[in-house]
């Protein structure tokens, strides 16, 4: 019986390799638990998965499983991966950069993970990357709109893997990976752990994927809100409609004395709001059926 899957995804971290797989399995035998190590190599063009190759036949080793994309996939679709195929009752995702240490970070979450938690998220201490600025930001709108209060909701965590069942990420939402699963009623508990310097390799952050960042944050938000239950998002719509049209109406007929134009911009008003309405019908009609075919 699997007990632990130390889970990670690479792009290009050749130099890192050798660390990180040293570090997983030193990990395992503090713990002294049955475990395995699942490393995903996204499409790397630096000789990544080669590295591992020879890691894996150097040490003979059986419990450690490279996957390897054929073509750049992103980190999103790795967690998804990793969701799915990982055996442990537990599933720690890590970086590959060792900008976190498997020998430190994978005990100290394993460790607090206790009956009263699914998640243990760790909290980067004398962090010095440059990126302390986003994510505080990131973190804070964390706060204001998913209800998750967090020092640090984007870095290494630890999840029981029944939690991970039936798991649905797109774009870039493995930012938002904890508070979705928060959303669904995960419990989750904070640990620090202390942020490591890299030795090879460099970031693959950059500020022009911030944009980015806070549109898929809106997109995540409409999802969780509305994903189940679409006709109370278009009903907010057509009632929004509705009464902008109302007042539009009212405000005319006041300002403008043109009567013809008051009634024009009301029965637009009022056409948007009943189209909008009768969308929502649809596809709450179109996700039911959906929902009963797959029973």
């Amino acid at each position: 019986m699997v007990a632990l899957s130390i889970a990670t995804t690479a792009y290009n971290e050749r130099g890192n390799v050798q660390a990180f797989l040293t570090e997983s399995l030193q990990a395992i035998e503090t713990l002294g638990v049955e475990a395995e190590i699942v490393f995903i190599d996204d499409c790397s063009s630096d000789g990544t998965a080669e590295e591992v190759e020879a890691y894996i036949a150097q040490h003979q080793l059986s419990n450690v499983r490279l996957i390897k994309h054929q073509s750049q996939q992103g980190i999103t679709a790795a967690i998804q991966e990793i969701s799915e195929v990982a055996c442990g009752d537990f599933v720690a995702f890590l970086p590959a950069d060792m900008e976190s240490s498997p020998a430190q970070d994978v005990p100290a979450l394993y460790n607090a993970m206790d009956d009263e938690t699914d998640i243990v998220t760790g909290w980067r201490k004398g962090r010095g990357d440059g990126k302390l600025f986003a994510s505080t930001i990131y973190n804070r709108l964390n706060r204001l709109l998913f209800n998750v209060d967090l020092h640090d909701a984007n870095w290494v965590k630890l999840v029981r893997r029944e939690k991970l069942a039936g798991l649905q990420l797109h774009s870039d939402w493995h930012r938002f990976f904890i508070p979705i699963l928060v959303h669904q009623g995960c419990r989750v508990k904070e640990v620090e752990t202390q942020w490591h310097s890299r030795n090879y390799g460099s970031s693959k952050f950059s500020l022009k994927r911030f944009p980015i960042a806070i549109a898929d944050l809106v997109s995540v938000k409409v999802d969780l809100m509305f994903g189940k239950r679409p006709l109370m998002l278009f009903g907010w719509v057509s009632f929004i409609a509705f009464m902008v049209s109302f007042f539009a109406f009212g405000f005319g007929l006041v300002c403008s004395g043109d009567a013809w134009l008051s009634w024009g911009i009301f029965f637009v008003g009022l056409f948007t709001s009943i189209s909008a309405l009768l969308l929502g019908l649809a596809v709450d009609m179109i996700l039911l059926k959906e929902h009963r075919r797959s029973k």
